[in-house]
């Protein structure tokens, strides 16, 4: 247990030493160069990957919209899905405390309950 907490501790810390000293946290426009250089030096490979891979449908001909609007759109249905699984919440609780509910009757009458 222990050896677990200090091993993911070891992997936090890594990586905010790593970044730390990429430059990530220096300021936006030193973030905005690296974010570039690392996406220049991935896209050959994900190229490569999507020759080798990708059938007729992965090539979508839809536009694609600017960073900030796809993060919008995807802030807005996360909001949208914790609302519905806030929804579904009741009917969740009520399954499952029924569910204790039969097994705790189930132990002890000793009989299966359907």
């Amino acid at each position: 247990m222990v050896i677990v907490i200090l091993v993911k501790l070891a992997l936090v810390a890594g990586t905010v030493w790593l970044t730390k000293e990429i430059g990530v946290w220096d300021g936006p426009d030193t973030t905005a160069e690296i974010y570039e250089d690392v996406k220049s030096q991935i896209k050959p490979f994900a190229e490569d990957l999507k020759e080798r891979y990708c059938s007729k449908y992965c090539g979508t001909n839809k536009p694609t919209k600017p960073w900030r609007e796809s993060f919008v759109d995807a802030w807005n249905d996360s909001i949208k899905e914790g609302f519905l699984t806030a929804n579904r919440l009741p009917k969740y609780c009520y399954r499952f405390t029924d569910d204790v509910q039969k097994t705790i009757n189930q132990l002890f009458n000793g009989n299966s309950m359907k």
